[in-house]
């Protein structure tokens, strides 16, 4: 399976793990299967480990996906870090999720690191 979700007590956050190429409907799945796991473990932060996705997507579905976010309702504690991919046509992708949902009022930020990730997600506000 491309991508996973589970839930970290310690960083009271769903990590979502994303590999290989993941085409639209599949990464739609796995936004609301990521979103429905944070609603019922009741946390809003989430940290999604890109470093091996290769795509398979468009920014286009990005942008609808983000979209959908939006009309269901998220919350305005979401905060989501984001690890980039290496591959750089893919971490370009993810760049414009972070525009993306940050045009939307959604707190996205992207990271080098899991290291810090993890350190800007266990930041409150």
């Amino acid at each position: 399976m491309p991508w996973s979700a589970s839930y970290s007590a310690d960083a009271d956050a769903v990590m979502t793990t994303y590999a290989g190429v993941i085409p639209p409907d599949l990464l739609a799945e796995a936004v609301k299967g990521t979103m429905a796991l944070g609603r019922e473990k009741g946390t809003s932060r989430f940290l999604a480990d890109c470093t091996a996705l290769e795509g398979g997507h468009s920014i286009v579905d990005l942008y609808f996906i983000s979209q959908l976010l939006e009309e269901a309702g998220i919350s305005r504690t979401f905060r989501e870090a984001i690890v980039l991919p290496q591959l750089q046509s893919a971490a370009g992708e993810v760049r414009f999720w972070e525009t993306t949902c940050w045009n939307r009022g959604m707190d996205v930020r992207v990271f080098k690191t899991m290291a810090e990730a993890l350190a800007w997600l266990g930041e409150r506000r």
